[in-house]
């Protein structure tokens, strides 16, 4: 379980690096794996990292509350994409990949990274 968790640190790591340094390219990108017509088939992902972070919690119990608190705020996101109305859904992908400026994202690139460093920084 802690390899699971280094590796979603890892990977928010890299993100947020990305999202700062290369924000058109990786939006790009990003733009290509989850930008999808049937929205409700992107809340598999943060079910599965919710369900990770929050085993991983009561596995590694030095990151106990981040982990248990991003894992439920994944898990809620991932419910609300299947159970909300597909227009806000819609609404909502479609201002992050399309209308979003340069400044939120990289913010957004920032958090990812920090909570990354926040994670990796306390694992042992």
């Amino acid at each position: 379980m802690i390899i699971a968790l280094y590796i979603i640190a890892i990977l928010w790591i890299v993100t947020g690096i990305l999202l700062i340094l290369y924000t058109e390219g990786t939006m790009e990108v990003l733009k290509k794996f989850f930008f999808i017509e049937k929205v409700r088939l992107l809340a598999i992902f943060p079910i599965i990292f919710g369900i990770i972070l929050i085993a991983g919690a009561f596995v590694c119990t030095q990151i106990f509350w981040l982990s248990l608190i991003l894992g439920l705020l994944a898990l809620l996101k991932g419910v609300y994409f299947i159970i909300g109305p597909l227009t806000q859904i819609k609404g909502l992908t479609d201002w992050w990949f399309d209308r979003a400026s340069d400044r939120i994202i990289r913010l957004w690139g920032l958090i990812i990274f920090v909570i990354g460093i926040a994670m990796i920084s306390n694992l042992r």
